[in-house]
């Protein structure tokens, strides 16, 4: 029995849906049931509860071998760090009190570099603190999601422009959310690997943010443009118009700037860290309509 977290989450749900299609005994662990469709609800088992209640969470995970923990997404933290921290830290001991076999963990990209990395420097200590369970942990080290995009719809569609505190030419992987779900699901049915390993998934090639605005150009038919933005501007924006806690507006603007610093670095790209889904493919699945 495989239990995952987060089933509404953008990631969680895509992990669900793969799951049921390939007849996988799931339960999932979920604060509102109504909020899943009934015809997954109709296949899969369903405990209700809260990611930091210790008691509900074990009680989740009792008969389930294998986990997907995800810390549920939030911009309004007053602290990024114990954000996570706390999450990990009730999941830990829901893991040993259960004696679960095996945890994938969705982490972030750049653990071995020194850089601080805000939000994602808060992804790895929740990495941490899950290998310090006593399960197998596989720790998926992501870059950036495509997705994120999603966030510039507004501007891009108004001004056709969007707005980050990074180079426009600078090159950084980056990946969509249905090749990671991918990878998780390859992990959770896999009932043969042990020890602590975290994988790095990159996506299919280093992007930078003039070369994506070039590409949703020749997709839309109109002109695209990158600009970047002081960190100040861009904490401004996140407050005001995406009315984000400060913590997190930091954290983000801290992420960023440590990519730009070189954060993924460490991590060469391989053959079995690279991932089918391009750039182009996903604007013309999911953001060339919303801009045009």
């Amino acid at each position: 029995m495989i239990l995952i977290t987060t089933p509404t989450g953008n990631t969680g749900s895509m992990i669900l849906q793969q799951l049921v299609e390939q007849g996988q005994q799931v339960r999932i662990f979920v604060r509102d049931p109504k909020k899943i469709s009934a015809d997954i609800l109709e296949k899969v088992e369903v405990a209700t509860g809260s990611l930091l209640n210790e008691s509900e969470f074990t009680e989740a995970l009792q008969g389930c071998d294998t986990l997907y923990f995800c810390v549920p997404q939030s911009n309004t933290q007053r602290d990024v760090n114990a954000y996570y921290e706390e999450f990990a830290i009730v999941a830990s001991k829901a893991i040993k009190n259960t004696g679960t076999k095996r945890v994938v963990y969705l982490s972030g990209g750049g653990k071995e570099s020194n850089l601080q990395a805000g939000l994602i420097t808060a992804l790895h200590k929740g990495e941490d603190i899950i290998s310090q369970s006593g399960a197998s942990v596989r720790a998926l080290r992501c870059p950036v999601f495509f997705e994120t995009l999603l966030y510039q719809t507004v501007s891009l569609k108004k001004s056709g422009t969007f707005f980050l505190p990074i180079d426009g030419d600078y090159k950084a992987p980056q990946i969509a959310v249905k090749d990671i779900a991918s990878k998780t699901v390859e992990l959770l049915i896999d009932k043969t690997w042990t020890g602590i390993e975290g994988l790095t998934v990159q996506g299919p090639a280093d992007l930078s943010y003039n070369g994506i605005a070039l590409q949703m150009s020749e997709l839309t038919g109109k002109s695209i443009r990158f600009q970047q933005v002081s960190e100040e501007d861009y904490i401004k924006t996140l407050l005001e118009d995406h009315h984000t806690s400060e913590a997190f507006a930091n954290s983000l603007t801290d992420m960023l700037t440590a990519i730009g610093n070189g954060l993924y670095d460490t991590e060469p790209r391989t053959a079995a860290s690279t991932t089918p889904t391009t750039i182009k493919e996903w604007m013309s699945d999911n953001l060339v309509s919303k801009i045009k």
